[in-house]
């Protein structure tokens, strides 16, 4: 179906629609004659079997489940036309390997689809970042405020954010990731800053998870000291503001929250629960200031936090090493 009606159509009590995308608000110039959106991939949603793609401009929540053909949730065509997206939930799709694509990655797709098929004009099968994106692209997603990602075997990224393109979330209030076998982290610490109402965040079963917040692959960092100019340390501080529930579950090869530098403070955080993450040896490596934390919820029981859990995790790990 590519209209719902040539002559236009009216419906005043209408207020969504609901399509294989997810929910939509209806706009009033074009009622339930929907605007189509412009040549995307046959990889990424929302192209339907007719090849008639749903728009994002109007999308309020996003639902896309049991579907095994779709490699990107988001093209990067639609980062820009967000504005009105309260809610994801992406479940069970196999093939999923990031749900928020960048330019960056379409570029390289293109290319090499090019190449393949004998249209590239290079000789080489890489892709040249600097010759295709030279402007940062700030993606602000203002009333996104809950994300879900359910049982997405494939899922590499949840969005992969480099020098340009800057993910922002101002107003995101809970994030639930389960059964994501292939993701290695959720955030990068250049989106910590927008994350100022973030309250809970649920983490299960993603066995190849490393950290929770990584650095920045654009930032170049000394593994062993990291110094400013001045020769002082650096005490950038990342602050969640609005985090009070932390839960990290079956993590096989977690190694901490974050392994950067940085000092972090939880001020709100009252719930910490860390169980079945084996390979867990710190926090973090800046110190953790968690004022309202009494108690670490661990698999070997429940442990008063005290002033520094950094110190308390490798303790209980030592002792679970000796048991």
């Amino acid at each position: 179906m590519r209209v719902f009606a040539p002559g236009g159509s009216t419906a005043p009590q209408l207020k969504y629609m609901h399509t294989g995308l997810g929910r939509h608000t209806l706009d009033q110039e074009s009622g339930l004659n929907f605007h189509q959106t412009p040549s995307l991939s046959s990889n990424s949603y929302p192209d339907t079997s007719d090849g008639m793609p749903w728009p994002f401009h109007n999308l309020i929540e996003l639902g896309v489940k049991h579907n095994s053909v779709v490699k990107k949730i988001i093209p990067s065509s639609e980062l820009l036309q967000l504005q009105k997206l309260e809610k994801i939930h992406v479940e069970r799709c196999s093939k999923v390997d990031v749900v928020f694509e960048t330019a960056l990655e379409e570029a390289g797709r293109n290319k090499n689809s090019n190449s393949s098929s004998g249209h590239g004009s290079g000789s080489g099968s890489g892709f040249d970042e600097s010759s295709q994106i030279t402007t940062t692209t700030l993606v602000n997603l203002p009333n996104l405020r809950e994300m879900k990602l359910d049982d997405l075997d494939g899922l590499r990224y949840i969005w992969k954010s480099n020098q340009w393109t800057v993910f922002q979330f101002p107003n995101l209030t809970r994030v639930h990731i389960y059964d994501c076998k292939r993701l290695e982290h959720v955030f990068t610490s250049s989106m910590v800053g927008s994350l100022l109402q973030l309250q809970e965040l649920h983490i299960w079963n993603c066995s190849q998870m490393e950290v929770v917040i990584v650095k920045d692959a654009d930032v170049s960092v000394d593994e062993d000291i990291e110094k400013e100019s001045d020769g002082k340390e650096n005490t950038e501080i990342l602050v969640l503001p609005c985090l009070k529930f932390l839960e990290l579950y079956n993590l096989k090869c977690l190694k901490g929250f974050s392994l950067g530098k940085e000092k972090f403070s939880f001020p709100l955080l009252d719930t910490l629960i860390i169980r079945s993450c084996p390979t867990i040896t710190t926090f973090t490596k800046g110190n953790s200031a968690t004022p309202q934390l009494k108690e670490i919820e661990t698999s070997f029981g429940s442990f008063y936090a005290g002033e520094d859990i950094n110190s308390l995790i490798k303790i209980k790990q030592q002792d679970f090493k000796k048991d």
